[in-house]
């Protein structure tokens, strides 16, 4: 028993001895001379057009869950099956006018 914890304790210490680290004063300057120099970006950006169907599609999804909550507000029963439908459609359509307004909001749609 008392082996056991003798070999315990060594093996804490040994654990919590950490090796003291020392860093050569010219590291920084050695590791920075083999990186690759960075070749200058070009303005190719600017010439490409920006795709936007994701924010086609978000909008199209919009579109479609109007449709669709002024059809079951129409044409569905006052059960509460067709109202939880109508508060699901809504719950989606307020995500997706949240997420278009997040959206402009970082320009990431401009």
């Amino acid at each position: 028993m008392m082996q056991e914890w003798d070999e315990e304790d060594r093996i804490t210490r040994a654990l919590e001895d950490a090796p003291s680290v020392t860093v050569p004063a010219d590291f920084a300057a050695r590791v920075m001379a083999r990186v690759p120099q960075r070749k200058a970006v070009g303005h190719r950006l600017l010439l490409r057009q920006r795709t936007h169907y994701g924010r086609n599609l978000m909008l199209g999804g919009a579109v479609l869950l109007c449709a669709l909550l002024i059809t079951v507000a129409i044409g569905g029963q006052s059960t509460a099956t067709w109202r939880l439908a109508e508060w699901i459609i809504l719950v989606q359509l307020a995500g997706i006018a949240l997420w278009y307004g997040m959206a402009r909001r970082t320009q990431a749609y401009r």
